[in-house]
């Protein structure tokens, strides 16, 4: 039987440090796919600002019916997309597409958690293919 050789001691400092650089990367990542994400404070701040634009401008023609069953059921499984596109063709209804772009995007993520979706972790973006890519998935009607 042959006698066992131990590492060099430089060999077992470096193991070592690979080991807890290892602990290090691991510790950093996050602990489970089913955390929710923090949400950004610029999203907290973009719903606010919907609200505002919706109260000042949606307010008098869409007191009841933005944030109720037939609501949820027309667009619920829709793209924010196609919500966008409808509200920037055909509002105001006195100046369509009259708002900005930022504008009609800060109003559909109002209505989106008007009508109990979380607030988005990051900023809805005023782009066409990333409203296309949020899915608008309210929970079930309570009525």
């Amino acid at each position: 039987m042959l006698p066992r050789s131990r590492p060099p001691r430089a060999a077992l400092g470096t193991l070592f440090g690979t080991l807890l650089g290892a602990v290090g990367l691991i510790a950093a990542l996050p602990l489970s796919a089913q955390e929710p994400s923090p949400v950004d404070s610029a999203a907290v701040r973009q719903v606010d600002v919907g609200e505002q634009w919706f109260r000042s401008v949606c307010l008098e023609c869409h007191a009841q019916n933005l944030s109720d069953p037939d609501f949820r059921l027309k667009w619920g499984g829709r793209s924010a997309y196609d919500l966008f596109d409808q509200i920037r063709t055909t509002m105001p209804e006195s100046d369509p597409g009259s708002l900005t772009p930022e504008t009609y995007t800060a109003v559909i993520a109002y209505l989106m958690k008007r009508n109990g979706m979380p607030v988005a972790p990051a900023v809805l973006a005023a782009d066409s293919a990333a409203l296309a890519a949020v899915k608008l998935t309210f929970p079930p009607s309570t009525r």
